[in-house]
């Protein structure tokens, strides 16, 4: 195809240059046309990373950026432009964006990236976490990556579900792809709409990622002499709080990191989703075996617990044992538990349903939802009526659990999972409960647990770190697979239920993570 770069393509190229000259204190003087002006950039600190930029309007991923280096290296910066420039004149949409884009500094140089909390229908124990670090901190600026172009813009974000004008934020497919994941649960009612679901579920898939692929090309259409903006990132600090949106984005932070252009840090949840993307999100390896470079690349790792801390202090240790020229990137490590993800309840506002207890979690193995679900049993037998409530996303493997609750809905015992629910429906659910459980076989921390305590609902958790290290009277521990113990403990609770909650003080609050990630002097 023969290359057709648009009009007013130097003009745009120049612009761009200039800009980024101007922001790194390097003020090009005298008249230059746009190749000087990118020589210019290209004699600078990273200064190819951001020839790459002034010459496409886009950042690029590590494969993009190894093949410029390398043609750069052997051929020269001419050659390697003009190269750069025909590949990207060949296709209409990357054409666009040589005369389209202009660059536009941050309103603060802390850039968070919240791509992925923007279009998660309902918010997880995560999502909870990124408002929590993000709501109401001074001097950030909350961003967004624009599809997989290598775009990124600032984008404001509430709290989805608090109340009904939030949702204007979004646009009208984002707030679909909301609409049909709330339908899902409904599903889970019996055996057949389970069947039904599963037969559905590829065909739903498709369906949300093209309502995102098409948000994300309307944001991104250029009509006449329309322009779009990109942040320029030279001068930034970028906190990742969440696994990134898509493989494209983790390229975009491996050559980010892997360039050293950016001080980026890390929220560490767990390690846990790298080891399930092996057995059980087969289509997910990818993406995720790429983020743990990440972690292991960027230049803070902050943990959400003790136990989290240490593996990520080991396991990059090992890392570069076997990347030795990796070993003398500075890092640093820091951790702090999560407060609750949910606002606190006051005295009064809620009163307790007699029989209710919730389990925390997705319907997933290591969720431990058997051993809840046959101590409930066992309560029936006894005559201790439960009402067994499981909060949490659809999961994966949970063949064997919904059958579990579905046998149990047969015979009469008052259990139900409930999905997809707003942060006022599950604070009520929590607070009105006599007993949360997190009986978990593994977990970074256990969000839920602040939650509860936050709520002045009693909890039960199992004998796994760091479950196990929550230090509170109002928290009891059981034992693994003892199901006989864990119905012991539920009918105590149960036998003598509470009226009104009991609130434990927090001791963390999210000004103290914001405090953390943004205002503490650091090596960043």
């Amino acid at each position: 195809m023969k290359p057709c770069l648009p009009e007013g393509w130097q003009e745009s190229i120049a612009s761009r240059a200039r800009f980024i000259l101007d922001a790194s204190g390097n003020n090009s003087e005298g008249e230059k046309n746009w190749f000087n002006l990118v020589q210019e950039i290209s004699s600078n600190k990273n200064g190819l990373y951001y020839t790459w930029l002034a010459v496409t309007g886009c950042y690029p991923d590590k494969f993009e950026f190894q093949e410029f280096v390398s043609e750069e290296k052997i051929y020269g910066l001419s050659h390697s432009v003009q190269n750069l420039l025909e590949k990207r004149s060949k296709e209409a949409e990357t054409a666009n964006y040589l005369g389209a884009i202009e660059l536009f500094n941050p309103r603060y140089n802390h850039v968070v990236d919240v791509t992925h909390t923007y279009v998660n229908p309902f918010l997880t124990g995560i999502q909870r976490v990124v408002f929590g670090i993000t709501d109401g901190a001074e001097s950030i600026s909350t961003c967004i990556w624009v599809g997989e172009a290598g775009i990124i813009r600032e984008q404001d974000i509430r709290k989805m579900g608090v109340a009904e004008e939030t949702l204007n934020v979004l646009s009208w497919r984002i707030r679909l792809v909301h609409f049909l994941h709330a339908q899902v649960p409904k599903f889970e009612k019996s055996q057949f709409g389970t069947r039904f679901r599963n037969i559905l579920l590829p065909l739903a898939r498709r369906i949300k990622h093209l309502l995102i692929a098409k948000d994300d090309s309307k944001q991104l259409a250029v009509f006449g002499d329309e322009k779009l903006s990109n942040l320029l990132i030279l001068n930034s600090v970028i906190t990742i709080p969440e696994i990134t949106a898509t493989l494209r984005h983790v390229y975009l932070y491996e050559c980010i990191l892997e360039n050293e252009i950016v001080p980026v840090q890390i929220i560490l949840y767990d390690f846990i989703p790298f080891f399930h993307a092996w057995t059980v999100h087969l289509q997910n390896r990818a993406q995720l075996s790429s983020y743990i470079r990440l972690v292991f690349l960027s230049s803070r790792i902050v943990s959400i617990s003790s136990l989290v801390h240490e593996q990520a202090k080991l396991i990059t240790q090992a890392f570069k044992l076997e990347r030795p020229e990796w070993s003398s990137r500075a890092q640093e490590f820091s951790y702090l538990p999560l407060p609750s993800g949910l606002k606190p309840s006051f005295s009064g506002e809620f009163q307790k349903q007699k029989n209710l207890v919730v389990m925390a979690g997705s319907l997933e193995p290591r969720k431990n939802h058997m051993q809840f679900l046959s101590a409930v049993e066992l309560l029936e037998k006894d005559g201790l009526r439960v009402k067994a409530r499981i909060l949490g996303s659809a999961g994966w493997e949970n063949e064997h659990i919904l059958k579990k609750i579905h046998n149990l809905q047969k015979i009469g015992i008052d259990v139900e999972r409930i999905g997809n629910i707003s942060d006022s429906e599950m604070r009520k659910l929590i607070a009105e409960s006599q007993l949360l459980l997190q009986i978990s076989e593994a977990e970074g921390f256990g969000l839920p647990i602040a939650e509860a305590l936050a709520l002045g609902t009693k909890v039960v958790v199992s004998n796994i770190r760091p479950l196990n290290e929550w230090k509170d009277d109002r928290v009891s521990v059981v034992q693994l697979g003892d199901i006989e113990q864990l119905k012991n403990k539920i009918s105590y609770v149960l036998r003598n239920p509470e009226s009104e909650g009991q609130f434990s003080t927090q001791e963390i609050t999210w000004d103290d993570w914001q405090r953390l990630l943004f205002r503490e002097k650091t090596t960043l």
